[in-house]
């Protein structure tokens, strides 16, 4: 069996590669409408803390500020 060095182990472009993130972020929690949601960045939408499957896309939150002229509050 062949030994490893801090040679093998190093990346060839000679930078390390980042450490994994140990736990996962928690998403940032939003009211809309006297309601709860999580904002989702990755996802692009609100999710209900409290129900997830009731969802509200951000473009649909962009659409609203179009028509409405300000935020749904």
């Amino acid at each position: 069996m062949k030994r490893t060095t801090s040679e093998d182990r190093t990346p060839r472009s000679g930078v390390a590669a980042e450490p994994e993130r140990a736990c996962p972020r928690r998403l940032p929690v939003v009211r809309i409408r006297g309601r709860l949601y999580y904002q989702d960045d990755r996802l692009q939408e609100f999710r209900a803390v409290d129900a997830p499957w009731d969802r509200v896309p951000f473009e649909v939150m962009v659409w609203a500020r179009v028509i409405l002229g300000k935020w749904p509050a």
